[in-house]
């Protein structure tokens, strides 16, 4: 499901810690379908950059690195009810007004 930007900065919980090398696997199966069956097509060949989690222990998100220039694909999961809550497209240009002419 794709977050909306009020539901996407509502994961932003306490500070974020990155566990890139260290995050336990999620139900692997679950987050590939997920992923297969969200694929923003514009956004090209994605790959896995970091994966970060609240301080808190209540959110996880894996973002993903897409062939447009500073914007990125986030997927986040509950770490407490051990779901999926959806994705978020950040684009980075956009959020801080960077032109790319």
């Amino acid at each position: 499901m794709l977050l909306t930007e009020k539901e996407y900065k509502n994961t932003m919980t306490s500070e974020f810690v990155d566990c890139t090398h260290s995050a336990e696997n999620f139900n692997s199966k679950e987050f590939d379908e997920y992923i297969n069956g969200n694929l923003i097509e514009m956004l090209g060949k994605m790959n896995i950059d970091l994966i970060y989690e609240t301080k808190d222990g209540k959110f996880r998100h894996v973002i993903f690195n897409t062939q447009l220039h500073n914007v990125h694909y986030i997927v986040i999961i509950n770490l407490i009810e051990k779901t999926i809550l959806g994705h978020y497209v950040l684009d980075i240009n956009k959020e801080y007004s960077i032109n790319m002419d």
